[in-house]
């Protein structure tokens, strides 16, 4: 694989771009992806094993979001600080500690342990960007950041059916995918020593602990309250009191943030409403994914004797799930080549309503098994197609000096809407249940109930981009 630059006379020089830090890149997105979706095949075996149910149990999922989304925002003003290849070894580490932990783990707590130094390793999506864009130029640089993009719907596609192949027919247990997440994290600490270069970082500036302690605490005060609150009672204390405390330490992280020399996120530019508008919809797009993520397998495992659901087994249901993902690498992919004959934010409209649509579909229409297999590719094709063209939207909506906050957008607000969702998602489904068997599940309406939400986010994502207005500034006809 080759590279082009420009050597000192301004002439173009090909030079030789190593396919291991190219195969490193990807590694670590996939890998990513992998640590946060493949738990969700693995409750089901789990909560017996640990006697946790409900709300509690689903934050062996809800933690690893939590702890990457805040991975997310510090790893990248780390790796400039104490260099890229340090910070990929650090994240490979944690992975393989944190699997480790969840592998022998007697009790939910030391699980709920492992899984957050685990769940640190999403922000390694933003660290393969950061390595990326510091080592790869001109068009390869393109095409591998096309990949990454691409890698994770497939990797999120990939987690369910091998975690579903895994548990349900194979009928490996939990402990050993655990086990199998700490072998591939210690794969990803031989690969960086071989393939990232290991430039020290500029030893300048500052990393914002302050910032990154208060924003951890603010989504833990939320998070926990959110999804414990159907079983403790939402006029309870214990929700009310956390849930105050938690936009409390908001508002002191906002204006911590305001104060500080680098600050863990840019409230500065927030004051741009273009600026605002793009963060909140790819928050609300973490928080769709996780909507169809935490629904759509539950629903059809459901046994049919609960007068819905199909009874899919754990491999049938990562299938469905996989051509989910699959149709949300084909969105994706595809925004670049339309956007040449359709404006990007025309087309991100048109996205949002599809999105809409398909979980409105999902909702009103799911008696037949056929239903459930092309409605959620109608959702992944719309989402692709939404966030890719979401972010062409406001790239070219921002003034030029307010590009390089704009690229980290994505990176740091989907996955909170993830945390968010996932949290918001789970007190949904476990506010009303029945027992089937010795089972217990969500009622249909509380599923139904969540693909509303889900089509409501969408009709909010949609409204956000129509109030996108562009600037007139000649430096956007380059981006």
């Amino acid at each position: 694989m080759t590279t082009t630059a420009m050597d000192s006379n301004g002439s173009e020089v090909t030079a030789a771009m190593p396919r291991g830090l190219v195969l490193m890149i990807g590694y670590f997105v996939i890998l990513a992806t992998l640590v946060i979706t493949v738990p969700l095949k693995l409750l089901g075996q789990i909560g017996p094993a640990l006697g946790a149910t409900g709300a509690l149990l689903n934050w062996v999922v809800i933690i690893g979001s939590l702890s990457g989304a805040i991975g997310t925002a510090l790893l990248p003003p780390l790796a400039s600080l104490f260099g890229q290849r340090r910070m990929a070894l650090l994240t490979m580490g944690l992975l393989a500690l944190g699997s480790i932990i969840g592998a022998f783990a007697p009790n939910m707590t030391v699980l709920l342990i492992g899984r957050f130094i685990s769940g640190f390793t999403l922000g390694g999506i933003a660290l393969a960007l950061a390595i990326a864009r510091s080592n790869l130029t001109g068009r390869t640089l393109s095409v591998v950041l096309s990949w990454i993009a691409a890698a994770e719907g497939i990797a999120a596609g990939l987690s369910f059916a091998v975690g579903g192949l895994l548990t349900d027919t194979v009928h490996v247990n939990w402990r050993v995918v655990f086990g199998i997440l700490a072998v591939l994290g210690i794969i990803g600490v031989l690969g960086t020593l071989a393939a990232v270069p290991g430039r020290e970082g500029p030893g300048r500036g500052r990393v914002d602990w302050i910032g990154g302690l208060l924003l951890a605490a603010a989504l833990a005060l939320i998070l926990v309250p959110l999804s414990m609150g159907s079983q403790w009672g939402w006029s309870s204390p214990k929700v009310f009191v956390p849930l105050v405390g938690g936009v409390v330490v908001a508002a002191a992280w906002w204006l911590v943030e305001e104060r500080v020399p680098a600050p863990l996120a840019n409230t500065r530019a927030l004051r741009n409403m273009n600026f605002l508008r793009g963060w909140l919809v790819f928050f609300l797009a973490g928080m769709l994914a996780w909507v169809v993520n935490f629904t759509l397998p539950k629903f059809t495992e459901t046994p049919t004797s609960a007068g819905f659901g199909f009874g899919y087994d754990e491999l049938t249901s990562g299938l469905l799930m996989l051509m989910f993902c699959l149709g949300i690498v084909a969105g994706s992919t595809s925004a670049g080549p339309l956007s040449r004959f359709v404006p990007a934010r025309v087309m991100c409209m048109l996205a949002f309503t599809g999105c809409a649509i398909g979980m409105l579909l999902i909702a009103f229409a799911h008696d037949s098994e056929w239903q459930l297999w092309v409605w959620p590719i109608i959702v992944g094709v719309s989402y692709g197609l939404a966030s890719a063209s979401a972010y062409l939207t406001f790239i070219r909506a921002l003034h030029p000096d307010e590009v390089a906050t704009a690229a980290s957008i994505g990176q740091i607000s989907a996955p909170l809407g993830g945390a968010i969702g996932s949290a918001a998602i789970s007190a949904v489904l476990t506010s009303q249940v029945i027992k089937v068997g010795h089972s217990v599940v969500p009622t249909e309406h509380s599923f139904q109930l969540g693909w509303v939400i889900g089509a409501g986010i969408s009709v909010v994502g949609l409204l956000l981009v129509a109030l996108i207005r562009a600037t007139k500034s000649p430096a956007h006809e380059a981006i």
